[in-house]
């Protein structure tokens, strides 16, 4: 369990990295287009394109890293009633489900990326199928995402086999 963990704590380094990165690119990309269009009254017509595309890539790794991280929104009114057990079994159930949907997410991904492979970009200087800016980071997202929901189902399961199911943080890594 602890050699999982490591692993997913370098995917959520390495998507961390990848976020900030994105978001760099994001903020020169269209510091050098109002510069070109106002300045310079001359757009460069590819830069929009890329800081899109840049953005949806974006997201769904930060989708990834906030699910690493315990970030993404919680309520929990029914399941902190429950016993320590209970809660475990009940997150546990959750994790599944979510875990179903993203098997679901990433074969259908899989299907869409040929699809989505034979249109290709507009306006960047090199021409790239746009299932690069679409699918493809929807479904490498999916897998990452499939990774940490493994380790938690793990985790709560862990918890529900102890003699005293210990009351488990949302949060996988605080």
């Amino acid at each position: 369990m602890d050699a999982y963990k490591r692993l997913l704590d370098r995917i959520g380094a390495v998507e961390q990295a990848l976020g900030v990165a994105l978001i760099f690119l994001i903020v020169v990309a269209i510091t050098v287009q109002v510069f070109t269009r106002y300045a310079l009254g001359r757009p460069i017509a590819w830069v929009e394109e890329s800081a899109t595309y840049a953005f949806i890539w974006m997201v769904f790794v930060g989708a990834s890293f906030g699910l690493k991280r315990g970030r993404h929104i919680f309520i929990a009114t029914f399941g902190s009633r429950l016993s320590p057990r209970g809660g475990a079994a009940l997150r546990a159930l959750i994790w599944l489900l979510v875990l179903a949907m993203l098997v679901v997410l990433i074969y259908n991904g899989a299907k869409v990326i040929g699809i989505e492979g034979r249109s290709h970009t507009i306006s960047l200087p090199i021409e790239l199928p746009r299932s690069w800016f679409y699918s493809v980071p929807l479904t490498v997202s999916a897998v990452s995402m499939v990774l940490t929901t493994i380790h938690l189902v793990l985790q709560e399961l862990a918890a529900l086999r102890t003699p005293r199911a210990a009351t488990l943080d949302p949060a996988p890594y605080p």
